[in-house]
Formats: structure tokens, sequence, C-alpha cells
């Protein structure tokens, strides 16, 4: 009997005040793993939003791309990693090419996004010419449905002398392709592990070359990448951003 009023009590008070409300989510970055995973990581596409300085429109094209990889740690620290800039397992981690920021808040704000104020400067001379990245203004999608798939920010490129800012837009996985169907998150038997909610597929734009030259040393045979078809958030109509 006791059993039972405990029962009906419990049930009153969820009458009276409503199922609980359901917990924000934690901002994090889609993939965490420890070494720079060309296919584990972000689809950066720059669009050059300065004009090149003289003698710098190869170095500094109108647009290009990147893979990088992140992880999220503890106290909402984020680290990034150009898959461009070396990096060996097992090895020192060389100084500068990791990046460093942290998450402005903890949660999810009401928009389902993220913020991440900027990153410390990624940089690398191995090659006797200085390639450096600086990020800031970096905005993830971070609902539920997207934990982190897509952001957009601003990045200073610098290569040599030459330096021009970009609006970078990315998506995770990068997912090589062939055609549309490749990108399908219901694509059987064997989902493309991209969020359904995304509008995307499969692109072969030149900007994508330096993407492509990573992504064939793991999945030769392929001339695309699947990404995001809009401007951020680039979602299907219906999809719900914040949820």
């Amino acid at each position: 009997m006791r059993t039972l009023v405990t029962c009906a009590v419990a049930s009153a008070l969820v009458l009276l005040t409503g199922c609980p409300a359901e917990a924000p989510a934690s901002c994090q970055t889609l993939a965490t793993v420890p070494t720079p995973v060309a296919s584990d990581g972000y689809v950066l596409r720059f669009v050059r939003s300065t004009p090149a300085s003289p003698g710098c429109e190869t170095a500094t094209p109108d647009e290009m791309s990147d893979i990088w990889v992140f992880n999220t740690v503890a106290n909402g620290v984020v680290l990034a990693h150009s898959v461009r800039m070396p990096f060996s397992e097992g090895a020192p981690t060389p100084p500068g090419v990791v990046g460093t920021g942290t998450f402005a808040g903890p949660e999810v704000d009401a928009d389902g996004l993220c913020e991440v104020p900027s990153l410390t400067t990624m940089s690398d001379s191995t090659t006797g010419t200085l390639f450096s990245y600086q990020a800031r203004d970096l905005v993830f999608l971070g609902s539920p449905a997207y934990q982190g798939a897509e952001f957009k920010g601003t990045l200073t490129v610098s290569i040599g002398t030459c330096v021009a800012d970009y609006d970078v837009q990315a998506l995770s996985p990068a997912v090589p392709c062939q055609t549309d169907q490749d990108c399908d998150p219901l694509r059987t038997p064997f989902s493309s592990g991209i969020a359904r909610g995304f509008d995307q597929g499969c692109t072969f734009a030149p900007w994508t070359a330096t993407v492509m030259e990573y992504l064939a040393t793991q999945y030769p045979g392929n001339s695309g990448v699947c990404f995001l078809r809009q401007p951020f958030p680039s979602l299907n109509p219906g999809a719900d951003q914040s949820r």
C-alpha cells in the first residue's frame, strides 16, 4: 500500500510540475581524435574577404581549403590542428602547430550555438616558408542534433610575406564522394555519417583541391567531397537549428 501511495504522490507531482526540463547540451567539437586523421576532421572552405596583396594571388587565392581535426578537453578548452602542418603520433608536438581556444560558455545558447572567440595561432615553417592560421569568431552549430558538426568563422592566412583574411565554413566528417548519394545520411548499407539536417552534397569545385589531396591517400578513386550548399547553417527546409 505504501508503494501505491508513493507512486500516486509522484504522479500528482508530475501533473502539477510537468516533465523535467531537458538539460542544455554541452558545447563541444564533433571530432575527438588524438592524432590528425583527415576523415575524422572538418572540411574547411576559405573564401577570401580582403584583396590579395600584389604578387600573392597564387599564395592566397580567392578560395581554398584544408582539413582540421579538433578535440574538446577539460573546461571547454578546444584544440585544433591543420593536417597541412606536421604532427606525428608518439613524437613531441612541434610548438605552435596546435591552435588553442575556449568556448565562451559551457552550454549551447538559446539559438543552438557555441562560440569560440579565438584560437592561438597555428604556424609551421619546416618547409622554409612561414605558414600560419589565426582563427577568430568561430561559431559552432552546437545543438544535440548537430553536436558542433558545422562552424563558421574568420581566418587570417599568412604564407611567407602574403597575408589575407578569409571567411570560413566547415563541415565534419570529411567524406569523399563521386555522387550526392555518397553524402546521404540515409544511404544503405552504410550512412555517410553526416547529420541529417544539413543541405549538402558532393562538390568537385576547384577550392576542394587541397582537401582531395589528403583524402586520396585514404580513399583513392574519389574526386569530390561532401560539403554544404548554403551559407551557415545550411539546413534543409524544416530542420530545427536548436534541437
